[in-house]
């Protein structure tokens, strides 16, 4: 948790702390957003965007945290998602917007033609996702309408934990979920596409076991090194503060399901252990995997990573 404050305190411009997306079939009103949001208290409503449209359209603004003057902001952003963010034009201003977190703390060029191809839970969301003519942006801020001073490294509260503000989210993302015109859940840093049906499952196993729904956050991803061996990785952990998780294995050896769940475990061992030593994993099967920290990770988006790699014997390819 330290850790990703400090790094969250390092951005400058940055206003919102956590996003989720609505992809959107169609532009929904904002009568009509507020129709579906219950028994959330509404702040208030802002008919124009603020700024451009990059940081942020017509919005809603929902009661969350009051006593840090937290809140909810729903915004309607009525053009595709920009999944190129204007990487190759630092002076536009949706390149300004995506530096200072206004597309989300960790997302990266690409993100979404990634989640696209690395759909495994909801594979009919490679071809749905061709639908997509505008999106919500649902974020949480925690400097807006404040009523007294601060200090700059007040911007979130001291008593902050990612895993438990992302928890909360979900129940707006499941509100959101009834307007018509919503066409999936995506989340940009760890390029994850969900349909209303697998988020609310995956929401209801995670909140039965008391556990943060990583699934819901951060994808597990697979890529063939050759004939012979797999990669398969974390995208979107920093949203909880701790590395990505890398594994490279002999692909006939081990079950990709099985390798998944050792990158979840980690990620979990990361979480609730964040300053411990530790050099080796045992998988479920009681096999132990080396572990190695890493600057650079092997496959897009660049970031660092923890890499595993089974003690059986086999020597893997450089990567």
């Amino acid at each position: 948790m330290e850790e990703q404050q400090e790094d969250q305190q390092n951005q400058d411009g940055r206003v919102f702390v956590e996003t989720m997306v609505m992809l959107l079939k169609s532009v929904p009103t904002l009568q009509e957003i507020q129709a579906v949001l219950g028994e959330f208290t509404i702040n208030k409503v802002r008919e124009e965007g603020h700024d451009t449209w990059e940081h942020c359209g017509p919005a809603i603004f929902l009661e969350y945290r009051e006593e840090y003057f937290g809140q909810y902001v729903i915004d309607i952003v009525d053009r595709p998602w920009p999944d190129e963010l204007d990487f190759d034009k630092p002076d536009s201003k949706l390149y300004r917007a995506w530096k200072e977190g206004c597309f989300g703390i960790s997302t990266c060029p690409g993100a979404l033609d990634r989640a696209k191809e690395q759909s495994w839970i909801w594979p009919e969301g490679r071809e749905a996702i061709k639908e997509a003519k505008a999106f919500l942006r649902v974020r949480t801020t925690f400097m807006l309408d404040r009523d007294e001073e601060f200090e700059d490294d007040e911007w979130i509260p001291s008593d902050y934990y990612a895993p438990e503000e992302l928890m909360e989210i979900h129940w707006v993302i499941l509100a959101l979920f009834k307007l018509p015109q919503v066409l999936c859940y995506f989340n940009p840093q760890g390029e994850v596409l969900r349909d209303q049906a697998s988020f609310d499952e995956t929401d209801e196993l995670y909140h039965e076991n008391e556990l943060p729904a990583l699934e819901l956050w951060c994808n597990a991803r697979l890529f063939r090194i050759d004939d012979q061996w797999t990669l398969m990785d974390t995208v979107g952990n920093s949203q909880v503060g701790v590395p990505d998780v890398e594994a490279v294995f002999f692909s006939e050896a081990y079950s990709p399901v099985d390798v998944e769940q050792l990158l979840r475990l980690t990620t979990m061992y990361l979480l609730d252990a964040p300053d411990e030593d530790i050099q080796t994993m045992e998988d479920e099967n009681g096999t132990t995997w080396k572990l190695s920290f890493f600057i650079d990770s092997i496959c897009d988006p660049p970031r660092q990573v923890v890499r595993l790699i089974p003690d059986d014997g086999r020597t893997a390819p450089e990567v």
